[in-house]
């Protein structure tokens, strides 16, 4: 899926079906401030539907986007707090292995 951001309506209707794989593909494609400005509208996002299995999927979202591909400062820190967040709303495997992964640091 080719993840695209409306930027008038910046609320993800299709959350669930976006992977890491589609947050990669957007960073090698936009300009450094919608770079940044996605982690926002996955944050809003999250916001819009927060105690959900689509919020526990946008936590997860959210904490790849900021360990793998963006690394801000303090990226593993708030990686961990919403991997963290994911789990606690839908324990699923693979959010498990990927809270392994991120507390080894990056």
């Amino acid at each position: 899926m080719k993840l695209k951001i409306n930027w008038n309506d910046p609320i993800l209707s299709n959350a669930l079906s976006v992977t890491p794989g589609d947050l990669d593909r957007f960073y090698l494609s936009a300009s450094e401030t919608d770079r940044l400005n996605l982690f926002f509208v996955l944050l809003g996002s999250y916001h819009a539907c927060e105690d959900s299995r689509e919020g526990a999927h946008l936590c997860f979202l959210m904490a790849y986007y900021l360990f793998v591909t963006l690394t801000p400062p303090g990226s593993q820190a708030l990686a961990l707090h919403y991997i963290r967040r994911a789990i606690a709303l839908d324990p699923r495997e693979e959010y498990e292995t990927w809270l392994t992964l991120m507390e080894k640091g990056n």
